[in-house]
């Protein structure tokens, strides 16, 4: 805890000693400070993120005024908005269903199951956070394992392994997919948003088109990864899958709840796909926002408060007196991750407000001059290594407070450097405590931190070829 201080006034006196302005040097400062005490966790990151409100106005780098509006920006509407959808898919269990009609399609050979566990939680990680796809596959999955183990907890089988990342690993990658996916995602977007108004905006429907091909190579990688690493000699075992179709038969019918939820949810990944003009070939189609006053009032943040509106007012049909989604699941709403996203946009703004992105980006004229593949390898493979020690989110916003001045500075594609930056912090498979979803599986003791680490590691650098090589082909790299 103490180093972080220490280390961030080295880092401001060096500054300072070689005659850099004093202001420049403090916010250097608290970036240092920051970027410790998020990579070791030895305070709470979320506390470790209202840093900006403590320390700018005491330093003199901005007033309280200047920095409380970045705690509270547009985007994490989108954030709330997809929380209330979670909770609505959460409480009535449509997330089990889903899972479960795909597990039992694929029928119960190693390689099949293997697959089964795998796409159901990327599919369900691209609209639910990682954390809760993670939590909510993992009874499904112990009792395929318990199956396997004959009930002793000891026993370890390379297809209950195997299992057990995959349910992990690919909560993780289906979270990229989509611009609500995960929560770095979004926090690129009001980077990418605010920094380049003059670029291509950066909308849902750019996101997944950009997104999908690349987290369908990784769950690919992941799927040969894990057979190859663990599924060599278990072609003789045939898991028992009576549990998940009893559990498939006590869900019953779907119910009008389940419904609901389901056209509310068709409805708004609609909205987010049609809400800019398109243009396919000869045809044109207008995107609806252009039915407002001024199209430039609403966003994909707008479609997410309208669809927690419609599940927070829509009555329940087997719960009289209830709505589909109450205010007791809106107060789950994490509000440290709200922090976490505004430190990194008021640590962005303390450095662009004292002149610190300029200096960086000075620094770094270097990276002109590499070859595009080189730089995005470099990236992605810095990305991941911090997000091994720190959480993704915190990842992000620190390499976006860095990259985002040598980009504007130096005339780099935004999308060609941020794009690959973003999606590599998601993409940190090796420690128990990378994220929430490797920690969740580590604690069932099914899963040694070696066999982890193992596979965690070939991830890591597949990841890092598979973004380099993708961004390469499409974004025109030198």
């Amino acid at each position: 805890m103490l180093a972080g201080p220490l280390l961030g006034f080295l880092a401001s006196y060096a500054l300072f000693a070689a005659g850099n302005d004093p202001v420049m040097c403090k916010a250097a400062g608290v970036l240092v400070l920051m970027a410790w005490w998020w990579i070791t966790e030895s305070v709470n990151i979320f506390i470790t993120s209202l840093m900006p409100v403590l320390l700018f106005p005491m330093l003199g780098i901005m007033d309280v005024k200047a920095v409380a509006p970045e705690y509270m920006k547009d985007v994490i509407f989108l954030y709330i908005g997809g929380f209330v959808l979670t909770f609505a898919i959460e409480r009535w269990d449509l997330h089990k269903r889903i899972s479960l009609n795909i597990l039992l399609r694929f029928g119960n050979t190693p390689n099949r199951l293997l697959l089964g566990f795998s796409l159901s939680a990327y599919l369900i990680s691209m609209w639910l956070n990682n954390t809760s796809t993670t939590l909510m596959m993992l009874p499904i999955t112990l009792a395929v394992v318990d199956q396997l183990h004959g009930g002793d907890a000891k026993k370890r089988s390379g297809l209950s392994v195997a299992l057990l990342l995959a349910i992990t690993f690919a909560s993780s990658i289906g979270g990229t997919a989509t611009l609500i996916g995960t929560l770095p995602n979004m926090v690129m977007k009001d980077f990418y948003d605010k920094n380049f108004p003059d670029a291509t905006p950066l909308s849902f429907t750019r996101w997944f088109l950009m997104a999908l091909p690349m987290s369908l190579c990784m769950l690919a990688a992941l799927y040969f990864i894990l057979r190859f690493l663990f599924l060599r000699n278990s072609d003789h075992i045939r898991p028992d899958l009576s549990m998940c179709r009893t559990n498939l038969q006590e869900l019953g019918r779907m119910g009008f709840e389940e419904k609901v939820i389901g056209w509310v949810f068709g409805f708004a990944v609609l909205l987010w796909f049609t809400i800019d003009d398109k243009t396919i070939g000869n045809l044109h189609i207008p995107g609806w926002k252009n039915l407002f006053p001024d199209p430039t009032f609403v966003n994909e943040s707008y479609v997410a408060v309208v669809i927690a509106c419609i599940l927070l007012f829509f009555p329940s049909k087997n719960k009289r007196g209830e709505n589909i989604v109450t205010w007791e699941e809106v107060k789950k709403i994490p509000i440290g991750i709200i922090f976490l996203f505004g430190g990194g946009f008021a640590l962005a703004k303390g450095v662009v407000v004292s002149g610190l992105d300029k200096w960086i980006a000075g620094n770094m004229t270097a990276l002109k001059d590499l070859p595009s593949w080189i730089l995005i390898f470099i990236l992605c493979l810095s990305t991941t290594l911090f997000s091994e020690f720190a959480s993704n989110t915190a990842t992000v916003n620190v390499f976006m407070v860095i990259m985002v001045p040598v980009v504007q500075i130096l005339q780099l594609p935004p999308m060609l450097i941020l794009f690959p930056i973003t999606m590599a912090a998601s993409y940190s498979f090796m420690l128990p405590v990378g994220t929430p979803p490797n920690t969740i599986v580590f604690g069932t003791e099914k899963v040694t931190a070696r066999q982890m680490m193992r596979a965690g590691f070939w991830l890591d650098v597949a990841g890092a070829i598979i973004i380099t090589g993708y961004m390469v082909l499409i974004g025109g790299g030198r």
